[in-house]
């Protein structure tokens, strides 16, 4: 998250994926988004290893000996879906600040020196 921000005099410019156009955001909006992230992260973290011990329960749940070949597709698909769905969320996450700061006009726009 933190990389997104470039220092800008007093202030930061914001780019969405570091490509965007930027944005001028005060130090301390800086600050909330990246303290924000760094919590959603480790929620993410905690949700992730959550994911991966339930979808080891379910298949064990179909598969007690652990060495049948549909076990290995099932754990394999579950596996595939959490790793998705824990990318969507990150990036959707990382796109917080464009989110908070769609009204704000660009910085080459004029917005300010």
């Amino acid at each position: 998250m933190a990389t997104q921000f470039e220092p800008h005099r007093k202030g930061f410019l914001y780019r969405r994926d570091r490509k965007g156009p930027p944005i001028l955001v005060t130090a301390a909006e800086r600050n909330a988004f990246v303290r924000v992230f760094g919590w959603q992260f480790l929620a993410h973290v905690a949700g992730f290893m959550a994911a991966v011990i339930a979808a080891a329960m379910f298949t064990a749940h179909f598969f007690p000996r652990g060495d049948e070949t549909g076990g290995f597709f099932l754990m394999g698909g579950l596996l595939l879906g959490i790793g998705l769905a824990l990318f969507m969320s990150i990036k959707w996450a990382m796109h917080a600040p464009a989110r908070a700061l769609a009204g704000r006009p660009t910085f080459s726009s004029g917005a300010g020196p």
